[in-house]
């Protein structure tokens, strides 16, 4: 998607962008605002994490109103930011860091306020915080899992991991050494795959 594109998305949708930063988005489309390529006038605020929760929010009330007290709850910011009648653009990276409280109060901001989120995601998130991922379009589609897609990873490791059993298996049998050898060997690849897959 071209900077053009994820701006006029952004007017009414979140966007989530797989595999990846969105620095480089949210610079850029500073940069076309400023230099009027883009229309409209929305307040700009890139997050590098979106936890911890309030300092998130905090960042956001900071990019409308600077001298913002740093003792504002949680709860008044929410009510602060959803009252802000200027649009407002988060981007934010590292998705999978949210928690299943953090994506309610963010969703509840986008619900009730004029924020659009941009984020990035580099790896999978909690399944709490599904119904928050479900509001965004993808930049990228084939780069991003769904509830609905299935990581077959863990299968192929088991699948992998019962051929050389079975490979060592046909060799222990031959050479006389123990089935329980296998079993050890299978299990030893499985657990070695496992941890390199992270």
């Amino acid at each position: 998607m071209n900077i053009i594109k994820i701006a006029s998305c952004l007017e009414k949708n979140n966007i989530v962008f797989c595999g990846g930063s969105v620095r480089e988005t949210y610079q850029e489309i500073t940069e076309a605002l400023r230099d009027q390529k883009i229309p409209g006038d929305p307040v700009m605020v890139y997050i590098p994490s979106p936890m911890p929760l309030k300092a998130g929010l905090m960042m956001i009330m900071r990019n409308h109103d600077p001298e913002a007290p740093d003792k504002l709850t949680v709860n008044e910011l929410l009510e602060r930011l959803s009252s802000l009648e200027s649009m407002t653009w988060v981007f934010m990276d590292h998705f999978e860091d949210l928690s299943e409280k953090a994506s309610r109060k963010y969703l509840w901001l986008h619900e009730n306020g004029n924020i659009t989120y941009m984020a990035g995601l580099t790896g999978t998130f909690r399944r709490e915080v599904y119904p928050f991922y479900r509001t965004f379009r993808k930049a990228n589609p084939s780069e991003c899992m769904d509830e609905e897609s299935v990581d077959v990873t863990v299968a192929v490791f088991a699948v992998i991991s019962i051929i050389i059993a079975f490979c060592y298996f046909r060799v222990g049998v031959r050479e006389g050494f123990m089935a329980a050898g296998a079993l050890w060997f299978g299990l030893i690849t499985f657990r070695t795959m496992t941890y390199i897959a992270g």
